[in-house]
């Protein structure tokens, strides 16, 4: 059996100038990297709200918080450039959204560490997961937006 995986630009309308595919395929991509980052932000969460079977010392667990910090820091980046063809005021609009959204995961993601190092019984942290994955949910869902979008026409 042979597999073939269909790429979004296969699955693009013929009409679509080149510049908007590859942008259209370029936030395709920030969308898979946005759950990677929240899949490594809940396992993070996760093993410390469970440190008495995983044995995660709090040491471990600022180091892991630091590191999906930085994770996010790039995925702004990522979001960031190269950005839509600017003669595409529409994409430009939504790809000016999805920044807005990748920052403010970002500082979510700061604040999951302020919530662990925080002297509360974890509401401050469990804040922060709670606005973390609804951004990045608005973010997935303004990518899928902007694909459909871009090729309904």
């Amino acid at each position: 059996t042979e597999i073939y995986t269909l790429s979004l630009h296969d699955a693009l309308p013929i009409s679509l100038p080149v510049e908007v595919v590859t942008y259209l395929e370029e936030i395709q991509g920030e969308k898979v990297q946005s759950d990677e980052l929240g899949q490594t932000v809940i396992e993070a969460n996760e093993k410390w709200d469970d440190r008495e079977n995983t044995g995660l010392e709090y040491q471990e667990a600022k180091d892991e918080f630091a590191k999906f910090i930085e994770d996010a820091e790039q995925f702004v980046q990522t979001v960031s450039e190269p950005g839509p063809p600017n003669t595409f005021a529409n994409l430009v609009t939504s790809h000016d959204e999805l920044k807005v959204l990748a920052n403010l995961i970002y500082e979510d993601t700061k604040e999951l560490l302020e919530g662990l190092t925080s002297s509360d019984t974890g509401e401050r942290r469990a804040a922060a997961l709670d606005s973390f994955n609804t951004n990045l949910a608005l973010f997935q869902q303004k990518v899928e937006e902007t694909i459909a979008s871009a090729t309904s026409s």
